[in-house]
């Protein structure tokens, strides 16, 4: 088997498509977006943000009309991304005081929110009980009780979904399980008893709204989704015979997968083990047989259905183009430097997978492997896993005998192919495109070694292209500085 996933098939007909051997994304020239505002750039889709939004809306709606999807805005909070998925119809999902007022600044009303989180602070619940918010997702019985606290201090009504652990494993890695006590999130049975008997002796301030669960992301097993809806359905008539009033809705949170390359086909040269990863069959069509369409059978079409999903609405809506400032020869493959490490993109950080296709090359069929890193002055700053190889590494040599399960220990430790096949004529100057960026990047973006932030641009629907967020300035990096 090859190291590297394989480069071609890339395109996606009305989406991604190559004109003169050069990338385009909804009709835009990706070379001239970097001419016109500069490397590294973050370019996203309005057509790709509505086709999601479209895509969930109906697969969901279809077998459960009252269905309200919470776009989860950690997965992206930038205000222009925030205003199309509003007006393509989806409430949203917020973790703080700042995701609540980027939410009402994008045009959103409380009762269009839901608030998570696990450690909700005083002034961020004075805040959404003032404005009487749709549902706040209650992590504790602690926190539970702050919010009491508040309720009774505003003299309002707070309305309250209690967090379970449903016990369920699912998610890519071991940091995107969610629903298991292993995890840092959610209530026991027991604690939520404790909790459901406080509401009950607080009527005048404390409603309960609902159940929630989240069993993690990138979740690609099908029967994880039916292992949540049993479980909600017994969990919901369980809870609703200690109630004096109906629930009104049940969370299920999110966690639907993505694919993160244009074909299966780009996987067939790499072990089976990465494709059960990156790419999928799950789609919003089976998860609503599976998961919603259960729950409709059971506890009927009245009861409201809430979703949480953030990466499958945002991660296939943008690219990251990236340029290559010089190169090395190491071993027996060349290593490209790009201009964007993971202060611009950090889930490779972890060793996350995405898709290269040079935009300057890009319907070039010779190619050859290599190896590409980022800027940082940091070792960890790799397109390859390079810690997960690290520790192979060390297992080997520190006990020789484990070499009879090299592969099983790399099947566990390293997370994604460690060369990439990129056009044999790639070389200094060229434009690199990482696809399936949209998911947590401009969240998670930093000015480590005083890089300074992307900008991001969004293609509209008329093949232009608008500044959604500036290029950071060095003024910036003294932005908390005080002397």
């Amino acid at each position: 088997m090859s190291l590297a996933v394989a480069l071609h098939p890339w395109g996606r007909p009305g989406h991604l498509t190559s004109q003169n051997n050069q990338l385009y994304i909804d009709g835009v020239n990706t070379t001239e977006l970097i001419e016109q505002y500069g490397s590294p750039l973050y370019v996203y889709s309005e057509a790709k943000l509505r086709h999601n939004a479209e895509d969930i809306l109906s697969n969901f709606r279809r077998v459960h009309a009252n269905t309200t999807v919470c776009y989860a805005s950690k997965a992206n909070a930038n205000i222009a991304v925030l205003q199309v998925l509003k007006d393509a119809g989806l409430s949203i999902e917020i973790n703080s005081s700042g995701e609540f007022f980027k939410a009402k600044t994008a045009g959103y009303s409380a009762q269009d929110m839901v608030f998570n989180g696990v450690a909700k602070l005083r002034v961020e619940l004075e805040q959404v009980i003032a404005e009487d918010i749709k549902a706040i997702n209650v992590d504790s019985v602690a926190e539970l009780e702050r919010i009491l606290s508040v309720a009774q201090d505003l003299n309002k009504k707070a309305n309250v979904t209690l967090r379970i652990v449903p016990e369920i494993k699912g998610g890519a890695i071991a940091g995107w399980e969610t629903g298991t006590s292993d995890s840092k999130f959610g209530m026991t049975r027991e604690e939520q008893l404790t909790a459901i008997a406080l509401i009950i002796q607080h009527p005048e301030f404390l409603t309960m709204t609902g159940i929630h669960a989240h069993i993690g992301t990138q979740v690609t097993d099908l029967s994880t989704y039916q292992k949540e809806a049993d479980f909600l359905i017994a969990y919901a008539k369980e809870v609703s015979a200690l109630l004096p009033y109906p629930l009104q809705h049940i969370n299920l949170g999110g966690g639907y997968p993505k694919n993160y390359s244009s074909s299966q086909e780009n996987w067939r040269t790499v072990a089976e083990h990465y494709q059960k990863k990156y790419r999928t069959d799950v789609d919003f069509d089976a998860i609503a047989k599976i998961l919603i369409q259960p729950i409709t059978d059971s506890l009927g079409s009245d009861i409201e259905i809430i979703v949480e999903p953030g990466r499958s609405m945002m991660s296939d809506t943008a690219i990251l183009l990236s340029r290559i400032e010089c190169d090395k020869q190491r071993s027996a493959f060349p290593v490209y430097y790009l201009d964007a490490g993971y202060n611009i993109l950090f889930d490779i950080f972890s060793g996350w997978y995405f898709h290269m296709v040079n935009a300057n090359r890009a319907d070039d069929t010779d190619t050859k492997l290599c190896r590409i890193v980022g800027p940082l002055c940091d070792s960890s700053d790799t397109y390859y896993d390079i810690e997960g190889e690290g520790r192979v590494k060390s297992l080997l040599a520190t006990e020789p005998a484990l070499s009879a399960h090299h592969a099983t220990l790399e099947q566990v430790l390293v997370h994604q192919p460690n060369l990439r096949e990129l056009p044999a004529n790639t070389q200094n100057g060229d434009i690199i495109a990482l696809l399936d960026t949209g998911a947590y990047a401009l969240e998670m973006m930093n000015d480590y070694c005083g890089r300074l932030s992307a900008a991001a641009v969004l293609t509209d629907m008329q093949q232009g292209s608008k500044l959604i967020r500036r290029r950071a300035e060095p003024e910036d990096l003294l932005r908390f500085d005080v002397f």
